[in-house]
């Protein structure tokens, strides 16, 4: 196992003397809103969402003697008690990595005199696992990027650039993406005259911005917002998003001539 820092560094649990024994993912927590009727049996389910989940991962240490272990001690404190954010990921799962924070205290049970174990438990800050890499990320083995058990087509390429007003996104992950919560960027370069139009027909989402696009413009649509060459447009939009349905995703362009359209996000995994 290892961790992924706010700031991108990367640290191995090997180096800590820490070898993860085992670890525990649960099913997510469901929460149910609704209303009873006067005179009709059972409820009317208003909405429902998921909330939180924690991970635990048992590891065993091992420390040459007593003053070695109160060192171990400090530097397990100054590896996981952070106020930030981090990533955690699991070598079984390399390409897949969770979003936690430190969820409680811990304390170490001492089952020889130099050998013990350590219960760590992880909240999901997104109670989804993302993958490592991005859309803009080659499908290459050797880059130990993407892996098994992520969804991928391997006989079929990855393409999220295109030169066309027509064209199809596939979201590879079993969570639809949501641009309120989730990565989601779109650079779109081209000539539109007064507006684009970008409409994902799967989904039946559409999306507006009303100005003009030359050869020289970049329009880019990063989560909530929207920039046209670095300068927010988002006023001059129809303040609607776009997201991606698990699967392929038709999308069609009008208002202009698309010289290209890029995606780029982390696919999402249940």
């Amino acid at each position: 196992m290892k961790m992924i820092l706010k700031d991108g560094r990367e640290m191995l649990m090997s180096d800590y003397s820490l070898k993860l024994l085992k670890y525990y993912i649960p099913s997510v927590s469901i929460e149910h809103q609704s209303s009873e009727v006067d005179g009709s049996d059972g409820a009317i389910f208003t909405s429902t969402r998921f909330s939180g989940r924690t991970i635990t991962a048992k590891f065993m240490y091992k420390a040459f003697d007593y003053h070695d272990f109160k060192l171990f001690i400090a530097d397990i404190n100054m590896l996981f008690a952070r106020k930030e954010y981090f990533y955690i990921i699991f070598d079984a799962e390399p390409g897949k990595r969770w979003k936690v924070r430190l969820a409680n205290s811990y304390q170490p049970n001492e089952l020889l005199r130099k050998v013990g174990e350590l219960d760590i438990q992880f909240i999901c800050e997104n109670i989804y696992a993302e993958s490592v890499p991005t859309t803009l990320d080659l499908k290459e083995w050797d880059i130990d990027k993407w892996a098994w058990g992520m969804g991928l087509d391997w006989d079929e390429d990855l393409a999220y650039s295109f030169n066309s007003n027509h064209f199809t996104i596939k979201n590879y992950g079993n969570v639809a993406v949501d641009p309120r919560q989730n990565e989601l960027a779109i650079t779109l370069k081209g000539i539109f005259d007064n507006s684009v139009t970008i409409t994902n027909n799967t989904t039946g989402e559409v999306y507006q911005w009303n100005g003009a696009l030359s050869s020289s413009d970049e329009l880019n649509i990063s989560g909530i917002r929207s920039f046209k060459n670095g300068t927010s447009v988002f006023k001059q939009t129809n303040k609607k998003l776009l997201s991606l349905a698990v699967g392929d995703n038709s999308f069609s362009i009008s208002g202009g001539t698309v010289h290209s359209i890029v995606f780029n996000f982390r696919f999402l995994y249940m």
